[in-house]
């Protein structure tokens, strides 16, 4: 009922640290239906009246590369037939990345008026953000095969595989994201500093490089950067180069992933409900 105080305590008791993440999983599933909304609405904002439509989503990653790599070429001062492919997968996969985060991290804040309204899970809207990025990046990745094709690179079975990348990316953003969104109830200053390490993150996390460009003895410590790794082994599902990414660098990315996707929910369904007070 609207302006029923009560509405603000729909989640009852605060769920367990065990059981929290199951909580969050059996939540998102029973509003699947509310999430699928959400994703549809975004698209339709996002893309409704344009001449291209979706189509933006392989336009405006095609674009920053060829900037990028117009930028990176002259200051390399060499030729390297892979390096506009690196540099495209670098930017669907951390765009995907720092989107979510920043959206998640806001979500609970810019959707306060429907959230005192409407007794809903709060999840749904960090959730729904995630599904929505994750969406844009399949629909961008798209233009993967035409792009080889074009280079005149040979199309491997691996390729296949580059639409599970977003399950490694997407569980570490929606693990930071809950935690994030907790804390931007209480401090608005948060979504400012999720925005420095998202652009600080751009340029540490192998957009412009891979593993092949720096020293072996530092591919240990590039390692602990998961986006890092998820860019290298989407670069790896792309071109079928497995030369510099070793299988333990890609266990540890997604151990990093689980490990803040269930702090991420443990967090998050134990203080939403006093932190929405806060809005």
């Amino acid at each position: 009922m609207v302006g029923d105080p009560k509405v603000m305590e729909i989640t009852g008791n605060r769920p367990g640290i065990i059981t929290a993440p199951l909580t969050v999983l059996r939540r998102i599933w029973n509003q699947k239906h509310l999430v699928q909304h959400f994703i549809r609405r975004d698209l339709k904002i996002n893309y409704h009246g344009t001449v291209i439509g979706w189509g933006w989503t392989m336009v405006e990653p095609l674009a920053l590369t060829a900037v990028y790599w117009l930028v990176f070429s002259l200051l390399r001062g060499q030729d390297d037939p892979l390096f506009v492919l690196e540099i495209l997968i670098g930017v669907l996969a951390y765009g995907m990345f720092s989107r979510t985060l920043s959206g998640t991290t806001t979500s609970i804040v810019s959707n306060s008026g429907l959230i005192k309204q409407v007794s809903i899970p709060r999840e749904v809207f960090l959730w729904a953000i995630g599904g929505f990025q994750t969406l844009r990046f399949l629909l961008s990745i798209v233009i993967l095969p035409p792009v080889l094709l074009l280079m005149g690179a040979e199309l491997t079975w691996t390729l296949l595989l580059v639409p599970l990348v977003p399950l490694g990316v997407q569980s570490l953003s929606m693990g930071l994201g809950m935690i994030f969104s907790i804390f931007h109830t209480h401090v608005r200053d948060t979504s400012h500093v999720v925005n420095i390490l998202t652009t600080a993150g751009f340029f540490l996390s192998g957009v412009f490089f891979g593993m092949r460009h720096i020293p072996e003895e530092h591919h240990d410590m590039f390692a602990l950067n998961p986006i890092a790794t998820y860019i290298e082994l989407m670069r790896a599902l792309v071109t079928g180069n497995w030369e510099v990414l070793e299988p333990t660098y890609v266990i540890q990315a997604v151990g990093f992933s689980l490990s803040f996707l269930i702090l991420g929910c443990i967090i998050f369904v134990r203080n939403e409900a006093r932190a929405v007070k806060h809005l």
